[in-house]
């Protein structure tokens, strides 16, 4: 009984070494419009002693190389608590886009500790959608989304000039079979090619506003075969 206790001792000691940064985000995506010289985004700091936090944009893939046209300004900020701390994310002068943008913003606090104490980092990844000049944005882009179906594989191409933001999984109508595009989003032009085991009339996705959160109501998209 007394090693149980006093391991519980030790674990208690050890937990109140730990020192946890906690921050709340403006919102759940950081919307740059290429027509304004910088978007200004709130983080707070909801925690009881400060943060430094560090910011970074990233390409979710090698073929879109966009991250580096990107100027984050300040990088690394301290932030007292109950405060909050504007960074601008500034898109390089003499950069174009004919189409929107999706990249992916990360945030990481870090309490700034007192001696003796583990410091405990936390981190949030949102989506970053950059609107190029002139683009209307369309409330219910999925609308240009064209689906076909050759062969075994179903074809999800989206035609518009807007990134589509959608649940990975959808269904297959009339089966009621689930299958998944892998990714929160349909770049413009983009093709994404899943393998299907039955013919397909329609599907049912799960259509995700601009900010990613779900959208009241499912869609029906005819497939074309």
């Amino acid at each position: 009984i007394m090693k149980i206790l006093k391991g519980m001792i030790f674990l208690i000691l050890l937990i109140s070494h730990f020192s946890h940064a906690s921050f709340q985000l403006e919102t759940m995506t950081v919307i740059l419009d290429s027509e304004e010289p910088r978007k200004i985004f709130n983080v707070k700091n909801t925690g009881s002693e400060p943060i430094l936090l560090s910011t970074k944009v990233s390409d979710l893939d090698k073929q879109h190389e966009i991250a580096k046209n990107i100027i984050i300004t300040p990088p690394i900020t301290r932030i007292e608590p109950d405060q909050s701390q504007n960074i601008n994310f500034i898109l390089k002068d003499g950069i174009e886009f004919d189409d929107e943008q999706i990249l992916k913003a990360s945030f990481q606090g870090i309490g700034v500790a007192k001696v003796n104490s583990t410091k405990m980092p936390i981190r949030q990844d949102i989506a970053m959608l950059i609107i190029p000049k002139g683009l209307t944005i369309e409330r219910e882009p999925w609308k240009n989304l064209e689906v076909k179906q050759v062969n075994n594989q179903l074809i999800l191409k989206n035609n518009g000039k807007q990134v589509i933001r959608m649940a990975p999984a959808f269904s297959s109508l009339p089966s009621n079979n689930g299958y998944s595009i892998g990714q929160f989003y349909i770049r413009p032009q983009e093709e994404i090619k899943v393998d299907v085991k039955e013919k397909l009339t329609e599907i049912k996705i799960s259509p995700l506003s601009r900010y990613g959160f779900k959208l009241a109501g499912d869609i029906k998209m005819k497939v074309n075969n």
